[in-house]
């Protein structure tokens, strides 16, 4: 008897085929997203450099600017320091920075989520400045403090996750990456055995250099007596780890085109749909700083990518990285912000630096103060007054599209010296026109018209869409 049954469970099981043997395969098709709310207004900025806590200077200097950060129903910046407390982390300075090894005081996050910022990007060439534990722990702050954060993670999967945040109008989606980063912050997912990598979502780009014409054959020449001799492809020639090839430019000078990685930008594009259809507003950002921090043009594939970023289901794209202004384009109805430079420019109040530092600049420790190295580097790498003018950028939607942009000049100090450099405050008549009329020319490019009322800059965006 007991034989039967199994004879006859078997046939049964034999006569039923299983759920993969007969379903057909899943039919996907995209999924509606309901627009946020109408009157929906969004303010950004870019870089938040801001690294000790001194919400009651900012507060008495310029209770304005922190009335437009609390007054947009959610506000944004790149979150671009470590958080930590020397005294109890665990982390420790790598042997490779951003640039600076960047660090806040432990009270930062709460201070920045007190001045009305809601979500904040961590992609940026400063999230492993202090290794994985120091990601980890800033990471722990900001949550702490309550701040929405995208970008970083345990592995790559969660450093490219949509990250959301559920407003009043609807729900905020954001997806950030960074194409400037240190080999070593780049994310990665587990395989098998094999444990995921702490970091940041990324977005390599392999960069080509365009010479003139004759520098150009000259180089072709150098490649031929190389150790490694080679020879152009398609009209490109790599030497010694950089690729170049022949245009003729305006200026003479040495330009760079970039092409980015596919499946980093394939991935991206799926998590921004994924946010949209999750959500009712998505930001998408770029951590950029090519093609270098004197221009004050995108990098060619930051265009592309942006506008590829719209047409998957972003409605707003902010640049930041290069620390100063970059144009504003309307494009489809949704703004796109090459860059909004800095909001806090604070790397001259760092109060411990690692002794790297010391030697990247040929100075030995215990012969300058922490000051007056930061001061000589300053005035070697950021002497530029445009680094120090900038604006709040306030987005005002209708109907799924931004209706209305008004650009509120601030300035970080720009003529300061000491403890109050890099502080922001609302720019004065004459720096805010000075701020207000570069956007405009640097707009132009893409259509965009800003008029300037009463010292703010206002772009007005017809039903259609497009200026």
């Amino acid at each position: 008897m007991k034989h039967l049954g199994i004879a006859l469970a078997l046939a049964l099981a034999a006569a039923t085929p299983s759920l993969a043997q007969t379903a057909e395969p899943l039919k996907v098709t995209a999924v509606p997203s309901v627009p946020i709310a109408d009157g929906f207004t969004f303010a950004a900025v870019g870089d938040i450099i801001y690294l000790r806590t001194m919400l009651a200077t900012v507060e008495k200097k310029s209770p304005d600017m922190l009335k437009l950060l609390r007054g947009a129903d959610v506000t944004f910046g790149n979150f671009e320091t470590m958080a930590l407390d020397l005294a109890t982390t665990k982390a420790s300075p790598q042997a490779e920075s951003g640039g600076t090894w960047m660090l806040a005081a432990p009270g930062v996050p709460r201070e920045v989520a007190a001045m009305g910022f809601d979500i904040v990007s961590v992609a940026n060439n400063h999230a492993t400045d202090w290794g994985a534990e120091g990601l980890y722990e800033t990471m722990e702050r900001l949550d702490a403090a309550g701040l929405v954060h995208a970008g970083v993670g345990r592995t790559l999967s969660q450093a490219r996750a949509p990250r959301y945040l559920d407003a009043g109008a609807g729900r905020v989606g954001m997806v950030s990456a960074s194409s400037s980063f240190t080999p070593m912050s780049r994310a990665g997912d587990p395989v098998g055995e094999v444990a995921g990598r702490p970091g940041l979502n990324p977005v390599r780009v392999e960069r080509l250099a365009l010479v003139p014409q004759k520098h150009y054959d000259t180089l072709v020449e150098i490649a031929a007596i190389a150790p490694t001799p080679t020879t152009p492809k398609d009209g490109v020639i790599r030497l010694l780890g950089t690729s170049y090839k022949a245009a003729e430019r305006p200026d003479g000078k040495i330009g760079f085109s970039y092409k980015p990685n596919a499946n980093d930008v394939a991935a991206n594009l799926l998590a921004v749909r994924q946010a949209k259809q999750n959500g009712n507003f998505v930001l998408f950002t770029l951590h950029n700083h090519e093609p270098s921090n004197s221009s004050e043009t995108p990098a060619d594939f930051a265009i592309t990518l942006a506008r590829q970023a719209i047409d998957a289901g972003a409605d707003a794209y902010v640049g930041h990285g290069p620390h100063i202004l970059r144009g504003i384009e309307i494009y489809k109805g949704k703004p796109i912000f090459y860059s909004l430079a800095n909001f806090a420019m604070m790397n001259n109040s760092l109060d411990a630096v690692p002794a790297d530092m010391y030697d990247q600049y040929g100075v030995a420790p215990g012969s300058a103060t922490i000051p007056e190295l930061l001061a000589a580097r300053n005035a070697r790498v950021f002497s530029d007054p445009a680094l120090y003018e900038s604006v709040i950028a306030i987005s005002r939607y209708e109907g799924g599209r931004v209706a209305e942009i008004k650009l509120y000049p601030i300035d970080l100090g720009v003529n300061v010296q000491g403890a109050g450099r890099g502080v922001p405050a609302m720019a004065d008549a004459a720096i805010g026109k000075r701020i207000l009329e570069r956007l405009q020319r640097l707009s132009a490019p893409f259509g965009t018209k800003i008029s300037i009322e009463k010292g703010v800059g206002i772009i007005r965006v017809p039903t259609g869409g497009d200026q």
